[in-house]
């Protein structure tokens, strides 16, 4: 795929002064009523995109609530010892004691 060369600094630069020459130009031409009218064209366009940037960030915002940073996740329950830590015994899942021994688990 080829890509697109990207203009220098200066070379932006150049661009942005001669759009605004252009639209300075376009808008002398304009009569009063025309002005106003691509002025109304112009918001509204400014609007549509803040629309559609928000609709964005919103789904951006969703989506991220489904991946949280792993310091934001809950720390995992501790899950109970297959043995007893104390004396080695088998212990019950979901027992709060050793069956063997009574210290707790």
């Amino acid at each position: 795929m080829e890509s697109i060369p990207t203009p220098s600094p200066e070379e932006l630069a150049k661009m942005v002064e001669k759009a605004q020459r252009d639209l300075q130009a376009a808008l002398e031409k304009m009569t009063p009523e025309e002005r106003a009218q691509a002025e109304a064209r112009a918001q509204q366009a400014i609007e549509a995109d803040r629309a559609y940037m928000q609709a964005l960030v919103a789904d951006a915002a969703k989506v991220a609530a489904g991946f949280p940073p792993k310091e934001a996740e809950a720390p995992k329950e501790a899950e109970a010892p297959n043995f007893c830590p104390n004396c080695g015994a088998p212990v019950v899942p979901g027992g709060k004691f050793c069956a063997h021994c009574g210290r707790p688990l």
